[in-house]
């Protein structure tokens, strides 16, 4: 370029010499008047000299255009499509799949506690008992009276065949024998009462009485859990919504249990959304089998939602003017074209195309600074595979033989 301009430089330094010599001459001519050959000789000279500094315009002119037209190199991978899915995040708190307070109903001493701290029990474990003495001695005499009752049932019933005996007899023993029944069950409903029972199978926690002490009504016994199976309740922006539904698998871990991963589904969905923090809760079920959750333990959870096939790009690759985003596609006359995409998920180091581009497409991955709207390029490589220590191998494509 700057011996283009030094050229120019002397050629326009030439011409105007030459033009002050020939306005010299001419006014010469004026003076003396030149001959035929002389006149002939400086037109030449002044031609030339222009048809210099025309050729070295042309030549700028035409250097210029061919370098405007030359093609720059460029990186471009071949769009494809991946598998993909949302990934949704969230704390829950673990819950046991049924948990109760075992309290007193009524109030009395206890005679009994029959449980150890911790201890796992099956359905109808007695674990306390009241003094029954009182009771006892009450079920015995009814049941006593029933005997007595159904033997005279009998007796009457020989009788009345050789009618030895009345009817009105038969019925006075037969209702005195129904209230003797009654009389039996109520004792025995309030040996129940006075009996504490587990309702199911599970582990008792920690006992806050001892034998002997005189309760009250709500006086707390322990706690009984049932841990086979684990119940996790958690929270879901209702931005996250699409995909999830019963069945959906998760993963939930805990920082008490390090290196433990749960695997566990979506059990129920609450039916309608928090009004204040527009969230959903939504219950999930832990296998537990091991007993290694606790009730109330904090757990953080993985959820895939919203399976696809997706277009997925490098993050260097997209360009950002406002609130839009741009990529570089090459076309197939090797020209470039700067579109405008619409984004989906973004994940580590690569980002989702909703729109916008479409599987096989050339995107610009490196020297984007030279492929401008319209102007030529020319390939130097083509990735079939998004490249970098960030790409998760698993979901690369299979590389395309050259």
């Amino acid at each position: 370029m700057r011996g283009m301009l030094h050229s120019n430089v002397i050629m326009t330094s030439a011409f105007l010499k030459l033009w002050r010599f020939y306005g010299k001459s001419l006014a010469c001519h004026e003076r003396a008047s030149l001959n035929a050959p002389m006149k002939t000789t400086m037109k030449t000279l002044l031609t030339l000299a222009l048809s210099s500094l025309v050729l070295i315009s042309c030549s700028q002119d035409g250097s210029s255009e061919q370098k405007k037209k030359s093609s720059q190199p460029v990186v471009v991978l071949k769009a494809y499509a991946l598998p993909l899915t949302t990934e949704i995040k969230a704390l829950g708190t673990a819950q046991a799949n049924e948990a109760i307070v075992i309290t007193s109903k009524i109030s009395g001493t206890l005679k009994s506690i029959s449980f150890e701290d911790g201890q796992m029990v099956k359905k109808g474990a007695v674990v306390a008992r009241f003094d029954q003495d009182e009771e006892q001695a009450l079920l015995a005499t009814a049941k006593i009276q029933l005997l007595e009752h159904e033997r005279e049932i009998k007796r009457l019933t020989t009788l009345i065949e050789k009618h030895a005996a009345s009817a009105r007899d038969l019925d006075e023993r037969k209702t005195l024998a129904a209230v003797a029944r009654s009389t039996v069950k109520q004792i025995q409903a309030r040996l129940d009462e006075l009996t504490i029972r587990v309702p199911f199978s599970g582990k008792l926690g920690i006992r806050q009485v001892s034998a002997g002490a005189l309760v009250q009504p709500g006086t707390v016994i322990t706690t009984l859990d049932q841990t086979d199976t684990m119940k996790l309740d958690f929270t879901i922006p209702a931005t996250q919504l699409e995909g999830v539904k019963v069945g959906t698998r998760l993963q939930a871990t805990s920082d008490s249990l390090k290196h433990k991963v749960f695997e566990g589904t979506v059990a129920a969905i609450n039916s309608r959304l928090d009004p204040m923090t527009r969230t959903l809760m939504l219950r999930a079920h832990l296998d537990n089998k091991e007993h290694t959750l606790i009730p109330g333990m904090l757990m953080n959870i993985k959820m895939h939602v919203f399976e696809r096939q997706a277009i997925v790009v490098p993050e260097e690759s997209i360009t950002q003017k406002k609130m839009q985003h741009f990529i570089t596609v090459i076309r197939a006359d090797n020209t470039a074209e700067l579109r405008t995409i619409t984004m989906g998920e973004r994940y580590y180091g690569y980002v989702e195309i909703v729109d916008g581009l479409t599987p096989g497409e050339l995107v610009v991955v490196r020297g984007m600074e030279f492929a401008r709207t319209g102007s030529s390029v020319s390939i130097s490589e083509t990735w079939t595979e998004i490249q970098g220590a960030q790409f998760p191998a698993a979901l690369s494509p299979a590389t395309e033989q050259e």
